[in-house]
């Protein structure tokens, strides 16, 4: 029964164009409040105590956030590294490797 609720709680979030990351969330929240006799706070204080013990796992969504947070700074329009002047537009950037290799 539980996992009947998941899944038609999934594909009707789906159905009305919810985004899939957003449905699995959603349907999942809706599953644990129907069916857990814990609270979502002792089911998050679970989940938080466990994600800690792996914390290679958390260096994913921080490279995500710091990838935005870099993005929205403007750290992509600043000037191109000294090498980048070593490979003229007609040639590729690739020499510059080749160049900064040896």
């Amino acid at each position: 029964m539980t996992t009947a609720v998941l899944f038609i709680s999934l594909f009707v979030c789906m159905f009305i164009g919810m985004p899939i990351a957003l449905a699995l969330g959603f349907s999942s929240v809706i599953t644990i409040l129907f069916f857990s006799s814990d609270s979502l706070a002792t089911i998050a204080l679970k989940m938080m105590a466990n994600v800690s013990e792996y914390y290679t796992l958390l260096a994913i969504p921080f490279f995500i956030l710091s990838s935005q947070f870099l993005s929205t700074g403007g750290v992509p329009a600043r000037p191109k590294p000294p090498l980048s002047l070593l490979s003229t537009p007609s040639s590729s950037p690739f020499s510059a490797i080749v160049i900064s290799a040896h």
